[in-house]
């Protein structure tokens, strides 16, 4: 076996190798950097200890429990030593860290065991008995081993049982210390665009701000993920609750309240509908979406290449956000080519040519639904249009559905629409305002689509608007009003080659299961997701019909869309990055000790939460996504990977001092009763406790080990 694996290292491109060598790096990293967070931890208990002269008879990182399989032992310990009277080692199973002292044992099985062997007192001339003690100390003394952790006074105690915690908390101010004096990379608040019908869009918040406070957090440089975090943290507290927000623009700021949405199917992930910003470069991973006609015009050689003018414009690179113009254009002008002049990283520049996207459909087009949201004091508002308003024709469209009614509205001219209000009809007329267009109008997650101009969103439909008869394979003909239920990809489909990679691999397995048309998958997500599919690909369709709601199916086929242009032309821009550095060793401690205070902020916040059941069990991870989660974050590299340790010590700093019996913080409140009450806790009374925490830490971390394993799965 091992000679096979040495063959295909032998036989392997560099190219593979170093992908490989990269990968093992890159996890020894995340290995080694848990490994630290924990080994701190136990470390500050095992300094506390010798220095009040505990003996300590077990250092591990990981736990090392006897592993038997029938009469076969298993090591407990990846590796092990002895040195003095303290056996060092890495346990196999990588779930936490233990120092084990004389007279201290974790485990309630072996509590009374420990408690008794503590009582076992050594010969020993080195730790004469004070005659000034005080009684109570002799008693101790009498009764335990003097160098057990029992026999050191309460006060010792608590300063060895709290070490840990205070030493993730030192370690992770020193962890994101280092990561701002290295330099952290982010994302900043600026505002690239807003999602349709969100709470920022009604509030006509217009692209180029940048957000600097959200909900009584403040910071000129606030990282984009941060400012997310906080929103998510304020709606899992109160999701009804309005944001006080402030947006700089130049110099001026301006504040706002925004209330929060929600992501159907994640009701309890929020949402104020910012969108990050983009430079007018091309990305340097990716030049654009496959089958796009970027994906047709661009060459590798442009990954990385400066947007220097479109159409004759040049870009103002000295902009806020010299993108937009580009970006309004693009998306308010979906027919038209685009000329973009691109200076290469070479330093050469040449001129594409974008065409307007077609795509590919099944015949179907779907109808507006009703009214969802309208801009605060914007062109619809003011023309008399309602929340509620189900459009039901336009001027100048023969056919209402929605591609032709945004196709229409990206014309920004005067448009007349009748609306069914009730049981009535009126007619209004709506007069454009000079919004920025700087995304795509379909906001495929929430199945809503405005274009900002005209000041009112509208959802996606399943309802079916038309269907051309020629792509009706056999099976009922779909019909006008049909509701669309199912569709899925029928079992004799022939794909190319490269569809049985990825990811197209990945496209294929998930159509070829039942795609349940519902808010969560919505009928333009459909029609997204088969726009890299071949033409002639088969699926089987769903749909109800009338009042009855009978079932009529039908097997329909993938075409070109002639007639129709999509407003995503497949183009990869850049996000904005920036870079946040310490300008001396004193600004990096500041940013440290701010960064933690923050995550302890976050933790607790969680916790109290969690206890008032306002998370929700897929929101909590355990184990193998925290290991998930540090793989992503050191890919980021190095200052990432730090504010990870970071996050992660504040996490075990809090849990480890949750009041529970096994944990250190159940052991402090044992501590603290025998401080109060001048004696210990009754043995049977610790032990009962004691293994009602064991049996809730293992229950815990069976239920969090099983949510692991299915949010994984999903």
């Amino acid at each position: 076996m091992l000679t096979d694996l040495l063959l295909v290292f032998a036989e392997a491109e560099p190219s593979m190798l170093e992908a490989i060598w990269a990968q093992t790096l890159l996890w020894t990293r995340v290995v080694v950097g848990i490994g630290l967070v924990i080994f701190v931890h136990e470390l500050g208990h095992f300094v506390a200890a010798k220095t009040f002269g505990v003996k300590c008879e077990k250092f591990y990182v990981g736990f090392d429990p006897p592993l038997k399989i029938g009469p076969i032992k298993l090591p407990s310990a990846l590796a092990k030593f002895r040195y003095g009277e303290t056996e060092y080692g890495i346990g196999v199973i990588p779930l936490g860290g233990y120092v084990k002292m004389l007279g201290q044992d974790d485990d309630p099985r072996k509590l009374k065991q420990e408690s008794e062997r503590a009582k076992q007192l050594e010969e020993s001339d080195e730790d004469p008995v004070d005659e000034d003690a005080d009684e109570q100390e002799l008693e101790r003394s009498e009764d335990f081993d003097p160098r057990s952790l029992p026999a050191k006074p309460v006060w010792q105690r608590m300063i060895i049982m709290s070490a840990g915690v205070f030493m993730n908390v030192i370690t992770g101010v020193m962890f994101a210390a280092a990561a701002f004096f290295y330099g952290v990379p982010y994302t900043p608040t600026i505002v690239g665009s807003v999602a349709p019908g969100g709470p920022a869009w009604q509030a006509d918040l217009q692209p180029g701000g940048k957000v600097v406070s959200v909900a009584g957090v403040s910071d000129d440089l606030m990282r984009f993920r941060d400012m997310q975090m906080e929103v998510l943290h304020s709606g899992l507290e109160d999701s009804e609750q309005s944001l006080p927000v402030t947006l700089k623009y130049g110099d001026e700021n301006r504040e706002m309240n925004l209330p929060m949405m929600s992501i159907p199917g994640k009701e309890n992930h929020r949402l104020i509908g910012v969108i990050m910003a983009h430079r007018p470069m091309i990305n340097e991973k990716e030049i654009g979406v496959p089958k796009s006609v970027a994906a047709e015009v661009l060459s590798e050689k442009d990954k990385g290449a400066t947007i220097v003018s479109f159409n004759g414009t040049a870009i103002d690179h000295e902009a806020d956000v010299p993108s937009l113009p580009l970006l309004d254009f693009m998306y308010s002008n979906p027919d038209k080519p685009i000329e973009l002049v691109l200076k290469r990283t070479d330093g050469s520049e040449h001129t594409v040519t974008l065409p307007a996207q077609y795509g590919q459909w099944v015949g179907i087009r779907v109808k507006p639904g009703p009214i969802t949201a309208l801009v605060d004091g914007g062109p619809a508002e003011k023309a008399g249009m309602q929340v509620g308003d189900q459009i039901v024709a336009v001027e100048g469209l023969e056919q209402l559905n929605i591609g032709a009614l945004l196709l229409r509205l990206s014309e920004e001219t005067d448009v007349n629409l009748t609306v069914k209000r009730g049981d009535s009809e009126q007619t209004l007329t709506i007069t454009p305002d000079d919004s920025l267009q700087t995304s795509d109008p379909l906001d495929l997650v929430r199945h809503v689509a405005a274009m900002n101009a005209y000041g009112f969103a509208f959802e996606v439909s399943s309802v079916i608007a038309s269907f051309d008869q020629s792509l009706k394979v056999d099976g009922d003909l779909p019909q006008p009003g049909d509701v669309l239920k199912e569709i899925v990809l029928v079992a004799e489909n022939d794909f190319p080659a490269e569809f049985k990679e990825e990811p197209y691999s990945t496209l294929v397995n998930e159509l070829s299961k039942p795609w349940k048309f519902s808010n969560q998958s919505t009928s333009w997500s459909f029609f997204e997701s088969i726009q890299a599919l071949p033409a002639g690909t088969k699926f089987r369709l769903r749909c109800a019909r009338g009042e009855s709601q009978k079932i009529i199916e039908s097997t329909i086929q993938v075409a070109a869309d002639t007639e129709q242009v999509r407003f995503s032309r497949g183009l990869a821009l850049q996000p904005y990055k920036s870079i946040r550095i310490a300008d001396s060793f004193g600004e990096a401690v500041s940013l440290g000790l701010r960064e933690s205070k923050h995550r302890l902020g976050d933790v607790l916040r969680f916790l109290k939460m969690a206890f008032t059941g306002r998370v929700s069990a897929n929101m909590v991870g355990g184990p193998i996504r925290i290991f998930q989660a540090a793989g992503i974050e050191a890919e980021r590299g190095i200052p990432i990977q730090l504010l990870f340790l970071t996050m992660l010590s504040m996490n075990l700093a809090i849990l480890n001092f949750l009041p529970i019996p096994v944990l250190d913080g159940g052991h402090m409140l044992f501590l603290l009763y025998e401080a109060v009450r001048g004696r210990r806790v009754d043995e049977e009374i610790e032990f009962k406790l004691t293994l009602a925490g064991g049996l809730m830490l293992l229950t815990l971390m069976v239920f969090v080990f099983f949510n692991d394993i299915v949010n994984i799965s999903m």
